[in-house]
């Protein structure tokens, strides 16, 4: 009898344990989507009507708020008496629907044309942003004096990760989230330098002297790899400290980043340390933007994530395959390849391209 109990509890145990795991099906939504109640609407109507239990909702794009903040200025593509993250939290209850609210950490701005809000940090904290070495155009604050048009240099205009000042702020601005908002998660978005040739911002630039404290002048090889490590350091702080104030907050609180999958890359180029931040639990879950759309690359990184991430962590890793660039057959195919793998949790870039082409998610759905 005590055996036979013992296999029943068992059973039972397996059963609920089975039951109660599901695979990740997450979908991210860029802020375009998250201006008005009806597009909101549509949003819920699809991820219910789909299967999908996560949705990514951007909610900071450009130095701006997709709800309501005391000091982070309101998106100006938003009524100023609508809160878009309230409206998505609140309809989204009682349904098997997690919100994360998604969030460009560093990235400040990508425009030619200024920023339309008077207190964004482009204007306010000019000396917050990065620049490579041979930027006199930031250094100087050139942009702040042109007229009309501004130059962009890639991607745009980004926070300095090296400057103290910058990590302060960006915490108050989870702070003000995890106190003020029920969200499931929070879901890191350019949580990263612009490129490898950044991180020169002046004030960081100044820190970093200081801590090597270096009389004689460092050989090239010995500043890179020192510089490396510090830019690394940086933000790795950031998400350890982001991490504290979450949990305190909100400990249930799913916290997320979007990375490059190439975790050598994501190191070396960007200063995303995600196998360290996942390991040391500063992190959740893991979601690299596995982007390409030739097959062997996608698999190539898959195999790189799958040796060099131990075992125990592959369920935390959420693989995020586009659309915006590819068929849906070569999608499907590609979430077809990660089941093979072992990997089943996936998010999917974007719900734009299915607001498009409603005829795309026709198509991909039968590989979901």
């Amino acid at each position: 009898m005590v055996i036979l109990r013992f296999v029943i509890k068992f059973l039972l145990t397996t059963f609920i344990y089975s039951e109660s795991k599901q695979d990740i099906k997450a979908i991210w939504v860029v802020r375009d989507h998250m201006v008005s109640p009806h597009l909101i609407d549509g949003i819920i109507e699809f991820a219910e009507k789909n299967n999908f239990n996560h949705i990514f909702a951007q909610v900071r794009g450009r130095g701006d708020a997709f709800y309501n903040s005391s000091f982070v200025p309101k998106s100006n593509l938003v009524d100023s008496n609508f809160d878009p993250l309230h409206y998505l939290i609140t309809n989204c209850n009682n349904k098997d629907l997690k919100v994360h609210a998604w969030l460009n950490i560093y990235y400040l701005w990508s425009s030619p044309k200024k920023p339309p809000q008077v207190d964004h940090l482009f204007f306010q904290k000019p000396e917050w942003l990065d620049r490579n070495f041979r930027d006199e155009y930031i250094l100087k604050n050139k942009f702040l004096i042109e007229e009309e048009i501004i130059t962009i240099h890639k991607e745009g205009f980004f926070l300095a990760p090296t400057n103290p000042d910058v990590n302060l702020h960006l915490i108050s601005v989870i702070s003000e989230l995890t106190q003020n908002y029920q969200i499931d998660g929070i879901h890191y978005d350019y949580i990263r330098y612009h490129s490898a040739d950044y991180g020169y911002n002046k004030v960081g630039l100044s820190i970093f002297s200081e801590l090597n404290n270096y009389k004689n002048k460092l050989s090239d090889e010995d500043f890179d790899r020192l510089f490396l490590d510090y830019k690394n350091n940086s933000i790795t702080k950031f998400v350890k400290s982001a991490n504290l104030e979450i949990k305190v907050n909100l400990p249930n609180c799913i916290i997320s980043a979007a990375v490059k999958p190439n975790i050598f890359n994501a190191k070396l180029t960007f200063s995303q340390e995600w196998d360290l931040w996942l390991s040391a639990g500063y992190i959740d879950w893991a979601v690299p933007m596995n982007y390409k759309t030739d097959n062997d690359d996608f698999v190539q990184n898959m195999y790189i994530i799958k040796d060099n991430i131990p075992k125990k962590f592959h369920d935390k890793i959420i693989v995020g395959i586009s659309t915006y660039n590819q068929s849906p057959r070569s999608a499907g195919k590609k979430i077809n390849r990660l089941k093979r793998m072992d990997f089943s949790n996936i998010s999917i870039f974007s719900y734009s391209t299915m607001v498009k082409d409603p005829n795309y998610w026709r198509k991909l759905k039968r590989y979901f």
